[in-house]
């Protein structure tokens, strides 16, 4: 499931010609099969996912904002970083556990985590 607020950040992200432009623009074309919900519109993707969290339709948030995590937490559920989809993702055998450890380095470099807990979090999975 998505948002009308998700899918236009996407969009809006989607229209810079960098990497996070081209993975956007991947979700954009991957979306045939999900739901859009309706929701109240608000002002930012991490509200709506607020507010889809409350009516009990998702069983955990994924968000690497460190800064919205206090507002997230608000929904009463489970809050992960991509860093833990991504060992899910591995989990499942979607992908292999080096795939796995490449895209959480990408994700570390592309977003300039250093040794923050997003990164940290990944790597305990891993091991």
């Amino acid at each position: 499931m998505i948002t009308k607020k998700i899918i236009s950040e996407l969009e809006d992200i989607s229209a810079i010609h960098d990497d996070d432009g081209s993975a956007a623009g991947d979700v954009l074309r991957s979306l045939s099969g999900l739901s859009i919900l309706e929701t109240t519109p608000r002002s930012s993707g991490e509200e709506e996912l607020i507010e889809v969290a409350l009516q009990d339709r998702c069983d955990f948030i994924v968000s690497d904002d460190i800064r919205a995590i206090p507002k997230l937490k608000r929904a009463n559920l489970p809050i992960i970083f991509s860093s833990h989809l991504l060992y899910y993702i591995y989990r499942e055998g979607i992908i292999s556990k080096v795939e796995g450890l490449v895209a959480l380095e990408k994700m570390r470099t592309r977003r300039s985590w250093k040794e923050n807990i997003i990164y940290i979090a990944g790597m305990q999975l891993f091991k």
